[in-house]
């Protein structure tokens, strides 16, 4: 008998570990059901903890794109720019297998990109080390504040607060390098229509003068705060200024170094939480990994109706599930590649946020220009959703204080180019002729991706979070 049970103990601990080293075996076992609507009304019980479907082998362009709905039956009756239906949009289908548009998904790209409803409120803090084309390194601690000015996201999308009422407030503060300690900044979103524009305002603490420059509007592609980054990128473009197509697909295996459960966090967490609960949104509360590790995507063609906008086209790659993005190309008009903005990013769940809801948390970042060869690699964390800050946060006086509210976050410091994470894969061998401006980028400044990239291959791969802690990469000084 006794053999017996140390036979049985045996075997739980072997199944516990195989579990521990196969986890989407682990969560296959949790046995939930629910119904999906795997296509177009075709329905099947799934077990939402189960990895996702291998839908595709990897890069799938498409034949045709899929164009977003131009029909009034499916434009809102007052609002002809915008859906007509209330956001969190359920599956439209405008193809078979394809349950929304690419307007739909990047409306879901907005909200993922300030957050979620549940922050509504928001105190975060990051690290960004850049490097420039010469290798000069130079970081920056960032403490951020946000105040969203709606409850719900369809407020924006249908205009509920009114045209040209405030979207947003956010106050950024910079503590490094010492030349600029104490540099602040107000930036004051609007949520505009077509014909009725407010440009966002903007009040910049420089300590060296001590005075606050106002800039409303401005170029909209200028530097913003000195990173690689335009305005625009920092979240001042509005959804309906462009239009879209669903070019492709594509299933994505590592974002910014990480793989796994470091792209999207843990799948239980984001199985066992539905961002909208009750609203029918596609895919939402499953687990978005394959068993391989991947995370299919759709790749979505973002085209300004502005034939003067200063890009000619994004491509932005949106994961199935949680809608999150996970890639972003920037193209100019000659179809070049110029930058790769904000959207190659890294997230993690924060569930029971802001009145128990659902945020999205950032994790890492890469950006810059390809043209200058100036980039940016970000932490992000330290994230508190839902968190009174006072009005008070958001007015002049409050810029030229340099209040630090918080300790920045530990990060060990990216000192010289040798430290610097590996610049993004350029997927060459994913073609389509959107992509045309990859392979046409300049031999030498593809040869600096790659030694990047190779640098850290021989350090045995660049893993973020081990870099941050300080638990990988002893031996480099």
């Amino acid at each position: 008998m006794e053999r017996k049970r140390v036979s049985y103990k045996v075997a739980l601990l072997l199944g516990l570990v195989f579990c521990w080293f196969n986890p989407s075996r682990a969560l296959a076992l949790e046995g939930k059901k629910i119904k999906f609507e795997r296509g177009k009304s075709i329905w099947v019980e799934i077990d939402p903890y189960a990895p996702a479907p291998s839908n595709i082998k990897g890069w799938t362009p498409y034949a045709e794109p899929i164009k977003d709905w131009t029909d009034p039956a499916h434009r809102h009756p007052e609002y002809p720019w915008m859906p007509r239906d209330k956001f969190p949009f359920k599956p439209s289908w405008p193809r078979s297998d394809v349950p929304y548009t690419g307007e739909e998904l990047m409306w879901f790209r907005e909200l993922n990109f300030w957050y979620g409803e549940g922050g509504i409120t928001q105190d975060y803090l990051t690290y960004l080390p850049t490097i420039n084309r010469r290798g000069l390194v130079t970081n920056r601690n960032v403490y951020l504040m946000r105040t969203q000015n709606w409850e719900r996201f369809d407020e924006i999308v249908h205009y509920k607060k009114g045209i040209n009422a405030i979207w947003l407030k956010t106050f950024t503060l910079l503590d490094f390098p010492p030349e600029t300690r104490g540099l602040a900044q107000l930036q004051i979103k609007y949520n505009n229509a077509p014909g009725r524009w407010k440009d966002p305002d903007r009040y910049i603490w420089v300590p060296a003068l001590r005075r606050v420059r106002r800039s409303a509007g401005g170029d909209r592609q200028d530097d913003a705060l000195g990173f690689p980054l335009t305005n625009d990128d920092f979240g001042e473009r509005q959804v309906w200024e462009f239009n879209y197509e669903i070019i492709g697909e594509d299933t994505i295996y590592e974002v910014n170094g990480m793989k796994g459960y470091g792209i999207l966090g843990d799948p239980k967490v984001i199985a066992d939480n539905p961002v909208f609960p009750g609203e029918g949104v596609w895919g939402d509360a499953m687990n978005p990994y394959r068993a391989d590790g991947g995370l299919e995507c759709w790749v979505v063609k973002v085209i300004p109706k502005d034939p003067n906008y200063y890009l000619g086209y994004i491509l932005n790659w949106i994961e199935k599930h949680t809608k999150l993005h996970l890639r972003e190309e920037h193209f100019d008009h000659q179809g070049n590649l110029y930058r790769l903005g904000l959207g190659n990013s890294t997230w993690k769940p924060y569930p029971n946020s802001y009145k128990g809801r659902f945020s999205w948390g950032k994790t890492t970042m890469i950006f810059g220009d390809a043209k200058r060869e100036y980039w940016g690699f970000q932490w992000l964390g330290g994230y508190k959703f839902g968190v009174k800050i006072p009005e008070s946060k958001y007015t002049i006086p409050e810029l030229s204080k340099e209040y630090f509210w918080r300790p920045p976050l530990k990060i060990r410091p990216v000192t010289k180019a040798e430290h610097f994470p590996p610049l993004p894969l350029l997927y060459e061998e994913k073609k389509h002729k959107d992509r045309l401006g990859i392979e046409r980028l300049d031999p030498k400044v593809k040869a600096k991706f790659k030694a990047t990239q190779d640098m850290w291959k021989a350090r045995a791969g660049f893993d973020p979070m081990g870099w941050a802690d300080g638990t990988k990469y002893q031996n480099l000084e």
